[in-house]
């Protein structure tokens, strides 16, 4: 008698505790709308390097971040999509440029989607290695009030920064010498 108890035990442990393989939770893709146009443009840049990113389980919304000092922060946690949030207020979306808020969000998929952690190395000329850096992340943008030259317009660089975060060998640029 003692064997069936412990029996049924183990069994009711396995029947609440385990799930069903054959049926997963089905993937959960919520992406604001003001937001979407840089995912799949993520996507896009990805597969025109040859990478192949499924988007299908991911959030992406405007809130409040647990680090108040950001524009954006991705949260990995078990079990969870990754979920971004990121923040409207003017200096991060609203008075943002297009460039500024499209590196606002492929930094962010860079660490959801890609696991890349940040990189704070400087090139020789001071410009960051990585999009991916925890500082300025308009690394390729313009700025909200033009002052001229490549100190307010860095455009050209894209590409650079691009290739980079999909292929963290990607060489040094000539600018960034």
């Amino acid at each position: 008698m003692r064997f069936f108890g412990w029996a049924a035990v183990g069994l009711t442990f396995l029947l609440t505790n385990c799930r069903d393989r054959t049926n997963p939770e089905p993937p959960q893709y919520r992406v604001d709308a003001r937001v979407e146009p840089y995912v799949q443009l993520f996507r896009q840049e990805a597969r025109s390097r040859g990478k192949t990113l499924s988007i299908d389980n991911l959030t992406v919304e405007f809130g409040q971040a647990k680090n108040q000092n950001v524009c954006g922060e991705c949260q990995l946690d078990a079990g969870q999509p990754p979920r971004i949030l990121l923040r409207l207020d003017a200096p991060c979306w609203t008075q943002a440029s297009e460039e500024a808020r499209e590196c606002l969000v492929f930094h962010e998929l860079g660490h959801c989607l890609l696991r890349r952690p940040h990189k704070n190395t400087l090139f020789p000329n001071g410009a960051n290695v990585s999009l991916m850096n925890s500082g300025d992340v308009s690394v390729y943008a313009t700025c909200l009030y033009d002052i001229g030259g490549d100190v307010c317009d860095k455009r050209s660089r894209r590409a650079y920064y691009l290739d980079e975060l999909f292929d963290e060998t990607t060489p040094a640029p000539a600018w960034g010498r």
